[in-house]
């Protein structure tokens, strides 16, 4: 079972401490606005968000989820968007995080077009550490295995990508962005193409990066009963705002989500916690 592989060892994660923790917010952000034209996609006056939690977006389509992920990353640059604003990652300036590659991403769309084989893209993710002359070692290839293997990749080792599932390409992904090992990850929306049991396979093992290794993760998701039973903190967006911030239990009301999503949404209590349907 899959369940029964998760495993962080040291052996094969090495601390990333380069991006200094000595201010507890991840995120501090300041007249936040993305527009196209006139049309306002995103405006968020103020958002504060911890650091070493991890923290759902969640909302209709169009509340401006991947519009915020994106505008922390830059993303929106050459796209006929405007982004107007401040963000700062831990006290520094957003860019210069981002130009030191302390963040790790994985997209909704992620390109499977290059030649490679999916050991080959697992390894990718180190490339961002190494200089151009240089190659991955045998160490990167033992935790690319490992995380292979996790992810129930490892019979594909040899395998081209574009031979992949959806949801065999999607897990690549993951596999990728956690071997640039960052301790700041970022997905929107992680969990599409997968299964019941993979979902909850990586949002467990994402909680655990997080307890564990006190990385800071911010995820997208749609799944209402995902987000409150795996996350510690839930950002309600509507309409490019912010609803509401805080602890699942305080902000995934039936009410506040009847209102934001137009249709009623119960919430019901099981022996594995709250069931929203």
């Amino acid at each position: 079972m899959i369940e029964s592989t998760i495993s962080l060892s040291s052996k094969y994660y090495k601390h990333n401490n380069s991006l200094s923790n000595k201010n507890d917010n991840l995120l501090d952000i300041q007249g936040i606005q993305v527009a196209h034209g006139t049309k306002v996609l995103l405006n968020i006056d103020k958002l504060t968000l911890p650091s070493q939690k991890l923290i759902a977006f969640i909302g209709p389509n169009g509340a401006g989820k991947s519009t915020l992920l994106h505008a922390i990353l830059g993303q929106h640059t050459g796209t006929g968007l405007k982004t107007n604003g401040q963000i700062l990652m831990q006290g520094q300036p957003i860019t210069e995080v981002l130009n030191c590659g302390h963040i790790a991403w994985v997209g909704q769309h992620e390109r499977f077009e290059l030649p490679l084989t999916v050991l080959d893209y697992a390894l990718l993710g180190v490339s961002p550490n190494l200089a151009w002359y240089k190659r991955p070692n045998a160490e990167h290839i033992s935790q690319a295995m490992h995380l292979l293997h996790d992810f129930e990749l490892s019979t594909f080792v040899n395998a081209r990508v574009q031979t992949l599932s959806g949801g065999e390409k999607q897990r690549l992904a993951i596999v990728r962005a956690l071997m640039q090992d960052t301790k700041i990850m970022m997905f929107d929306e992680p969990t599409n193409h997968l299964d019941i049991r993979h979902q909850r396979f990586l949002l467990q093992y994402l909680q655990r990066l997080v307890h564990r290794q006190r990385k800071s993760i911010l995820v997208v998701l749609h799944d209402l009963t995902h987000a409150h039973r795996y996350t510690d903190e839930v950002v309600l967006l509507n309409q490019g705002r912010v609803v509401a911030q805080g602890l699942p239990d305080v902000v995934m009301t039936s009410r506040q989500l009847s209102e934001v999503y137009h249709v009623d949404i119960k919430a019901h209590h099981t022996e594995d916690g709250l069931v929203f349907v």
